[in-house]
């Protein structure tokens, strides 16, 4: 059963901990952007930004990020979302991604969007198969989809 908590004093090193990639290094150490640190220390700074721990039958399996501005309260970006390495091809992204879906709408969102890296096969197909459609927009970082909730 997925369960959603926010990041607090409780789970906070072991959100940062996570780890995406087979290495096993957590992305506080992988030298990457959007790491789960990063974002959680961004969310401090901007109170429309939430970030929340994704748990599994009581075991922390991941993490994801949404914003919602207070002058758009009917959309979420969500800006990150992953699975840890140990948990992958399990199902649990589906799972969790259906959950969290489920979760917006309840709180009023209308239309999720999100930003893709073209080279992650596997993070498209799954934001397809949610039906996540591309909007037309690229940047360097990617390309954006939506989905009408």
């Amino acid at each position: 059963m997925i369960r959603i908590k926010a990041v607090d004093a409780q789970n906070l090193l072991d959100v940062c901990e996570l780890s995406a990639k087979q290495d096993g290094i957590g992305t506080t150490r992988a030298g990457h952007f959007c790491c789960n640190a990063v974002c959680i220390a961004e969310a401090k700074y901007h109170p429309e930004m939430h970030p929340n721990a994704i748990y599994h039958n009581h075991g922390l399996i991941g993490f994801f990020l949404y914003e919602r501005a207070e002058n758009h309260p009917d959309t979420a970006t969500i800006c990150r979302f992953m699975i840890d390495d140990r948990f992958q091809h399990r199902g649990l992204e589906a799972e969790a991604l259906a959950h969290i879906l489920r979760g917006l709408k309840i709180q009023g969102v209308r239309k999720a969007v999100l930003l893709i890296d073209q080279t992650n096969e596997a993070a498209k197909e799954l934001y397809l198969s949610f039906g996540f459609r591309f909007t037309g927009k690229l940047d360097k970082a990617g390309a954006y989809y939506e989905l009408e909730l």
